[in-house]
């Protein structure tokens, strides 16, 4: 799934940008578009916790998209997507610098999809090479091939990376859900492991290739050992 904020001052133009967006459907991407009418119910939006993949921002909106906004936006989010709608050339060599794109209105509405199209595409890729999480310090993402395992204490999920750990609230069987289709396994009731970093695996512990030593469940051990029999067979 991947979240949209299309911000523009008139009610048409979002409407419009909308409709083109639903569009993206036919071709297998699951969206969802929140309209914004005024920059500041964006930046709000933001401070509540929210999180989009693509920004699409008229540069009309209520004189809102200036580089003091685009920054602040930044802040919470450093790597979301922003894609610039103006009617003046000139705004373009302003922004290219700072965004992702920047296209003059009125929008063709083919140019503009491709452009979505691509930049989709791109962003696909990239969902299966980071997990996404949002802490007390906003939104932060972790390559997955650095994470040698996910651990759950109560409501606490704690990710251990090389050199370094992450905290946020979460569900242990969220992370199992997500992470399904990538070379993570569900160990225990409280960890989920890269594959990559197993090392050993015993009657009741996997050994990492960081040296810890991670519990196994009964009930979860023939998994664990099929999974790493076909991981490494993979790799070889």
């Amino acid at each position: 799934m991947f979240r949209f904020a299309v911000c523009c001052s008139g009610s048409e133009d979002i409407k419009i940008l909308c409709g083109y967006l639903q569009e993206l459907w036919q071709e297998e991407y699951a969206v969802e578009i929140i309209p914004f009418t005024r920059g500041a119910d964006l930046l709000c939006a933001y401070k509540n916790v929210e999180h989009f993949d693509i920004i699409v921002l008229d540069t009309a909106t209520d004189k809102f998209i200036n580089q003091d906004i685009l920054q602040q936006i930044y802040k919470y989010d450093p790597n979301v997507t922003i894609i610039i709608l103006t009617t003046q050339e000139h705004m373009v060599e302003n922004y290219k610098a700072v965004v992702y794109r920047c296209i003059l209105k009125p929008i063709n509405k083919e140019v503009f999809l491709t452009e979505i199209s691509v930049l989709l595409a791109r962003l696909a890729i990239e969902e299966n090479i980071y997990y996404k999480f949002t802490n007390v310090r906003g939104l932060n993402k972790v390559k997955l091939s650095d994470v040698y395992y996910f651990e759950s204490n109560m409501r606490n999920i704690r990710i251990c990376e090389k050199g370094n750990e992450y905290i946020f609230t979460g569900k242990i069987s969220d992370i199992e859900n997500e992470l399904a289709k990538q070379d993570f396994v569900r160990n225990h009731k409280s960890y989920v492991v890269n594959l990559k970093y197993v090392k050993n695996i015993y009657k009741d512990t996997i050994i990492m290739e960081n040296e810890e030593k991670i519990p196994l469940s009964k009930h979860r051990s023939k998994k664990m050992r099929e999974r790493v029999f076909h991981y490494m067979k993979a790799r070889r």
